[in-house]
């Protein structure tokens, strides 16, 4: 089996236990806002080094430059949560991950739905993921699933910080 550095994901698929509970909604705050702090500090450094202007010198946004940006975002979160197993830096650093509904390690195709669900729960946009954190209080204590966790069958839990026989 992949080793997804996880105890809890391992035992539920050895021991038949039952799936991890999902990480608390401050936790997963926690982690937002140090993955959004790393998307917008690359993003500024692009703008820096790149500086688009207009035939007056003037700094613009043109459209190509904004698709940048909204692949630079996209990309970041789909591929460190699928290549590091479910982890962004900001998770990493919080120690949590994000797992299949089941609790098995988070597949390609659930990595890219919950992606592509991001742009809807960061609605409204000025007040960034204001619609995923009150879909997430709406599912319960048991769940604490944000829009795309539901559509990509996911859920988001604690790693466990100890060691085990099969580590």
């Amino acid at each position: 089996m992949e080793d997804v550095g996880n105890t809890a994901a391992r035992r539920i698929l050895v021991e038949g236990v039952t799936s991890p509970p999902p990480c608390g909604l401050f936790i997963r705050c926690v982690a937002g806002i140090l993955d959004l702090a790393v998307v917008w500090v690359v993003l500024f450094w692009l703008t820096l080094v790149l500086q688009p202007k207009d035939a007056n010198g003037d700094p613009t946004l043109p459209w190509w430059f904004v698709t940048i940006y909204v692949v630079w975002w996209l990309a970041y979160y789909f591929a460190f949560e699928y290549f590091w197993h479910g982890q962004t830096p900001g998770k990493r650093a919080a120690r949590i991950r994000v797992v299949m509904g089941s609790g098995t390690p988070l597949t390609k195709s659930a990595a890219a739905k919950r992606t592509l669900a991001r742009p809807v729960d960061m609605l409204p946009w000025l007040v960034p993921y204001a619609l995923g954190v009150l879909w997430t209080l709406a599912t319960g204590e048991k769940r604490r699933q944000r829009i795309g966790d539901i559509w990509g069958d996911t859920k988001v839990i604690r790693v466990d910080p100890r060691p085990s026989v099969a580590d």
